[in-house]
C-alpha cells in the first residue's frame, strides 16, 4: 500500500502492482493536463524490478517548456489529490506531490515535471534503464538503501544525499551520443525517442509541410511514433544539428527491388541508397546548410556504406531543392509522372541519382 509519512524513511518489499497503480495515475494526469504534456514516465525504484523501495511512486512528467506548467489546471489536480511543493526549488524541474493525509502530510505520488528530452528527462530514464538492464547494479543499489534507511529512519534528506554518489557513478556510464557526421559545425545522429517532440514542432509547421508530406498532413505525437519509430529493416533516421541545435532529419535506405523496379534499375546488382531530408527551423534555409549537408551524407554513404548509386525523386516544382542536390552531383535521369501524392495531388517527380563512379548522375 502507497503512502509514506513527512521525513519518513521505510523502505518495503517490490509489489508488482506498483506498474498496475502507474498507468491508473498516469490515465488519471492525461485527463488532467494530458495536452500539455508530451510524456508521462514511471520513475524512481518503485520502477525497477524486484529492489525494495519506499511506498511512494515517483512519476516523470515531460513538457515541451517549462513555461506549459503555468498553465496547468491547479483545480484539477488539487481534486485528484495533487498540490505544489512551492518551497522544493530545484533548478529546470517542478514538484508535486498527492497527499492522502493533509494533517501528517502523508505523500503517495510525487510528480516530477521537467522538460522533456532535457537534462533531468534524461537523468532519470538512463538511471532506471540502466538498473532495469543490469540486475545486479540494481541490488547494489537496494543494499545501499537498506543501509542509509536503516541509519536515518527519520531524516529523508541525509538519506537521499547518502545516494547520490551512487547515482552519480551511474550516471557517467551513459555513453555520449556517437555521429554519423561531425564535419565543422554540422553533426548528424541516429534519431533518438525524446527527439518526437522536434519532428512533430517541425511536421505540424505549415512552412515545413509544403515542402515535405503536405500541409493537409500534419504529424502529432502518435504519427510521429509510427512513421519514425517503427522497426523498419535497411533504414537508418537522422536528427540534423548544426553548432549543437537540432534543425532537421535526414533518412538513408537501401533500394530494394520493388522500388529498383519502379526507376528503372531492374538489371542492377549495384549497392543503391535512396535519401531524403528536410531542414526543420526555417531560420537556418539558404544559408548553404542544406548543401553542405547533402555533400556530408554523400560522402558518407559511398565510403561507408558503399553505395554505388544515391537516388532521390524530388517533386519538380521544388527548383530550390533540385538546385541544391545538382550542386552536389546529382543529375536528372527521368521524369517519375504523378509519382507522388502531395496535397491532395499526384505531382510529377524527378528520378535524380548520384553516381560514386563518375561522381555525377549516370
Amino acid at each position: 500500500m502507497l503512502g509514506l509519512n513527512k521525513g519518513e524513511v521505510r523502505l518495503v518489499p517490490h509489489a508488482t502492482d506498483w506498474e498496475e497503480d502507474f498507468i491508473e495515475e498516469k490515465e488519471l494526469l492525461s485527463e488532467a493536463i494530458g495536452l500539455l504534456v508530451v510524456d508521462i514516465e514511471h520513475m524512481g525504484s518503485t520502477s525497477i524490478k524486484g529492489i525494495a523501495a519506499k511506498p511512494l511512486l515517483d512519476i516523470l512528467v515531460g513538457v515541451r517548456s517549462m513555461d506549459d506548467v503555468a498553465k496547468f489546471d491547479k483545480k484539477r489536480l488539487k481534486e485528484a489529490g495533487y498540490y505544489h511543493l512551492g518551497r522544493v526549488e530545484i533548478e529546470g524541474k517542478v514538484v508535486f506531490a498527492k497527499f492522502t493525509n493533509l494533517e501528517e502530510l502523508t505523500k503517495t505520488h510525487v510528480l516530477h515535471i521537467v522538460e522533456y528530452g532535457a537534462e533531468w528527462w534524461r537523468k532519470h530514464t538512463f538511471f532506471r534503464d540502466y538498473l532495469n538492464e543490469h540486475p545486479d547494479v540494481a541490488k547494489q543499489y537496494e543494499k545501499l538503501k537498506k543501509e542509509l534507511a536503516a541509519t536515518y529512519p527519520d531524516n529523508e534528506s541525509l538519506y537521499a544525499e547518502g545516494k547520490l554518489k551512487f547515482v552519480d557513478e551511474v550516471l557517467s556510464r551513459e555513453k555520449p551520443r556517437s555521429f554519423i557526421i561531425n564535419e565543422g559545425n554540422l553533426q548528424v545522429r541516429e534519431l533518438e525517442r525524446v527527439d518526437k517532440v522536434l519532428l512533430s514542432k517541425w511536421l505540424t509547421d505549415p512552412e515545413i509541410l509544403r515542402y515535405y508530406e503536405g500541409r493537409d498532413n500534419p504529424f502529432n505525437f502518435e504519427k510521429v511514433e509510427q512513421e519514425f519509430f517503427e522497426d523498419e529493416e535497411n533504414v537508418m533516421r537522422c536528427l540534423v544539428e548544426f553548432s549543437g541545435i537540432p534543425i532537421g532529419y535526414v533518412q538513408i535506405y537501401i533500394v530494394e527491388e520493388e522500388e529498383k523496379l519502379a526507376y528503372g534499375y531492374a538489371d542492377s546488382s549495384q549497392n543503391i541508397y535512396g535519401m531524403d531530408q528536410f531542414i526543420g527551423e526555417s531560420a537556418y534555409w539558404n544559408k548553404g546548410i542544406g548543401t553542405q549537408l547533402v555533400r556530408a551524407m554523400v560522402t558518407y554513404l559511398t565510403e561507408d556504406k558503399g553505395a554505388d548509386r544515391i537516388v532521390m525523386d524530388p517533386q519538380t516544382w521544388n527548383e530550390r531543392a533540385i538546385r541544391c542536390y545538382e550542386k552536389c552531383g546529382f543529375e536528372k535521369v527521368k521524369l517519375l509522372p504523378g509519382n507522388e501524392l502531395h496535397e491532395g495531388e499526384y505531382r510529377d517527380c524527378w528520378l535524380i541519382e548520384h553516381n560514386s563512379k563518375t561522381g555525377v548522375g549516370a
